[in-house]
C-alpha cells in the first residue's frame, strides 16, 4: 500500500515536470530547460531527471555529464518499451515505473513519462509528423527516505506485534492463572487434605466447565467418604459393644458352667454323705427320745433328772439340726420327680408369700406384690418355683433383722418380652458388698453364724433355675438393699431329667 503511494506520488511529480517544461519546449529554449532540469533535480529525494529524444540520446539531464550519450534498448529506461519491438505509443503506468538498486546499494523508482507529439508539436519543422512519440521524461527518485519510513513502520509494527504479543501472552497468563491454575491449586489442596484424612475438605469451585465437574465429583467423594467413614465408626462402636456383651455373656455362661460342675460334683458328695448320715442320725434322734422318756419314767425328781434330760434334749436337737442340714444336702443334690405344666406366676407368688408370712411378720417385714404381666402362664414345676421363692423371701428376711419392705415384682422378660418372664425379689436390706456377689450360689458359701445354716439355701435356687432353663442374677449395693432376677422361659426348651430320692423331711420324734 505505501510503494502504490509513493508510485502514485512519483507519477504526478513526472506529470508536474512534464507540464512545467512543455513551453519551453514549444519555444525550442534548450538553456532554460536544462536550467529547469537541474533545478528541479537538485531537490531533495530527487536522483536525476533525463529527456531522452526518440533515438535514444539523452538531450537535457540533471547530470550534466551525461548529456548527448546515447542508451541503447538494453538500458534500464529503455528496456520497457523497446524490449518487444516497436515502443508503445501508451504505455501502461504498472511498466512505466521501476525500481532498482543504484550504485550506492540504495533503491531507486523511476518514472518513464512518454513525450508525445501532441498537435502543437507536430506543426513543429523539426518533427516529423509521423513519429507519435517524440521522447521519454525519465525521472529518478530516491527510495532512501521511504524505505527508513518503512524500516521505522516496520520496526514501530515490529514493537506493536511484541506489545500485542506480550499483552496476549499475558492476558492469556492471567486467563489460565484465574481458569485453570487456581481451580488446580485448590484440587490439589482438596486432594493433598483428604488424603491425609481430612474428611471435612470441599472444594468451592462454582465452575460449569470441566473443572468444576471435577471439584463437584471430588465434594461428592468427600461427603460418601465422610458417610462411609461415620458408619464406620459406628459400626466399630456397635462391634466394640457387642463383643462387650458377648465377652460377658460368655464370661457369665463360663460361671455357670463352672457352677453347675461345681454343684454336680457337690450334688454328687452330698448325696452320698446324707444318706450316709440319714440312719444313724434317725436312730439318735429316736434313742434320745426314748431315754428321755425312760429318765422322765424311772429317774426321781431332782437336779440330776433335770440335768439329764437337760443334756437328752441337747442330743436331740443338735441331731435334729444335723438332720436338717442333711435335708438340705438332699435337697440340693437330688432332683426330684418333675411335673412341668401350665401355672400361674402370681398364684405360686401368693403361695409363697402365705407360707414365708408368719416368718415375715415375726421379722416386721411388709411384702408388696407388684404383678405386671397380662398373661402369667408358665410352664413349669410349680412346687420348685415356690421352694425357690421362700429360701429368696427367707433370705432377704434375715438380711432385715431390724424390718423392711420385701417387694415382688413381675414384667415381661428383658431379652425376649414374648417368651420370656421376669421375676424380681427385692428387699431393702444392708446389701451384697461387691467382694463376694459372685460367690453367693456357691455351695456351703454363707455369710450368716455357724448355727444359721450351712449356705445352700441360694445354690438350691440356682439349681432350681438352671433345672428350669432360666437364668438368676443379682443387683445389690451396700445400704441400698439387694434384688434377684429371676428370668424363666414360657416354655423351657426340654424338660430336665427326673429321678427320685426319699425324702427325710419327716421326722419321729
Amino acid at each position: 500500500m505505501t510503494l502504490e503511494l509513493v508510485r502514485s506520488e512519483a507519477f504526478r511529480a513526472s506529470s508536474f515536470i512534464k507540464k512545467s517544461l512543455v513551453v519551453e519546449m514549444m519555444e525550442k529554449d534548450r538553456d532554460h530547460i536544462q536550467r529547469t532540469v537541474r533545478q528541479l533535480g537538485d531537490e531533495p529525494g530527487m536522483e536525476v531527471i533525463r529527456i531522452y529524444n526518440a533515438r535514444g540520446e539523452i538531450r537535457f539531464s540533471s547530470q550534466t555529464a551525461e548529456i548527448g550519450t546515447v542508451a541503447g534498448p538494453d538500458a534500464d529506461a529503455c528496456r520497457a518499451c523497446h524490449g518487444s519491438g516497436d515502443p508503445p505509443a501508451d504505455l501502461p503506468s504498472a511498466d512505466r515505473a521501476r525500481i532498482f538498486t543504484g550504485v550506492d546499494q540504495q533503491r531507486i523508482l523511476g518514472i518513464l513519462n512518454p513525450i508525445l507529439n501532441e498537435p502543437g508539436c507536430a506543426s513543429a519543422e523539426c518533427h516529423d509528423p509521423s513519429h507519435r512519440v517524440l521522447g521519454v521524461l525519465d525521472v529518478q527518485l530516491s527510495m532512501a527516505g521511504v524505505d527508513e519510513a518503512i524500516a521505522a513502520a516496520a520496526w514501530r509494527s515490529g514493537l506493536v506485534g511484541l506489545g500485542i504479543i506480550f499483552l496476549s501472552a499475558l492476558v492469556i497468563a492471567l486467563i489460565v492463572y484465574e481458569a485453570v491454575h487456581l481451580p488446580a491449586k485448590q484440587l490439589r489442596r482438596g486432594t493433598e487434605a483428604l488424603a491425609a484424612g481430612d474428611l471435612d475438605v470441599s472444594i468451592d469451585l462454582r465452575r460449569s466447565d470441566e473443572l468444576g465437574q471435577l471439584a463437584r465429583s471430588f465434594n461428592d467423594m468427600a461427603r460418601n467418604l465422610r458417610t462411609a467413614d461415620a458408619e464406620l465408626r459406628d459400626w466399630s462402636v456397635t462391634l466394640e459393644d457387642r463383643v462387650r456383651e458377648k465377652t460377658a455373656e460368655l464370661e457369665d455362661i463360663n460361671r455357670q458352667m463352672i457352677q453347675v460342675d461345681r454343684a454336680a460334683s457337690l450334688g454328687r458328695m452330698a448325696a452320698t454323705v446324707a444318706h450316709e448320715l440319714n440312719n444313724p442320725l434317725s436312730s439318735i434322734v429316736t434313742y434320745s427320745r426314748v431315754i428321755a422318756r425312760q429318765v422322765e419314767k424311772d429317774m426321781p425328781h431332782g437336779d440330776r433328772r433335770a440335768k439329764v434330760l437337760e443334756e437328752l434334749e441337747l442330743i436331740r436337737s443338735e441331731s435334729m439340726r444335723c438332720g436338717r442340714i442333711v435335708k438340705d444336702l438332699l435337697t440340693y443334690a437330688r432332683e426330684s420327680p418333675h411335673e412341668f405344666k401350665p401355672e400361674h406366676l402370681h398364684d405360686l407368688i401368693d403361695r409363697a408369700s402365705k407360707l414365708a408370712g408368719h416368718h415375715l411378720r415375726l421379722g416386721s417385714v411388709d411384702v408388696s406384690v407388684m404383678p405386671d404381666l397380662e398373661d402369667d402362664t408358665v410352664v413349669c414345676d410349680g412346687d420348685q418355683i415356690v421352694q425357690a421363692l421362700l429360701a429368696l423371701m427367707i433370705n432377704a428376711a434375715e438380711a432385715m433383722p431390724d424390718g423392711g419392705e420385701l417387694i415382688l415384682r413381675t414384667a415381661p422378660g428383658e431379652s425376649d418380652p414374648e417368651h420370656q418372664v421376669m421375676l424380681a425379689v427385692e428387699d431393702t436390706g444392708a446389701g451384697i458388698p461387691a467382694a463376694i456377689r459372685d460367690r453367693i450360689f456357691d455351695p456351703f458359701f454363707s455369710t450368716k453364724s455357724e448355727t444359721s445354716g450351712v449356705g445352700l439355701g441360694l445354690a438350691v435356687v440356682y439349681g432350681i433355675v438352671s433345672r428350669h432353663g432360666g437364668t438368676i442374677r443379682v443387683e445389690s449395693e451396700p445400704e441400698h438393699g439387694t434384688t434377684f432376677l429371676i428370668e424363666l422361659a414360657r416354655v423351657p426348651a426340654t424338660a430336665p431329667p427326673s429321678t427320685y430320692e426319699p425324702d427325710i423331711s419327716e421326722w419321729r420324734t
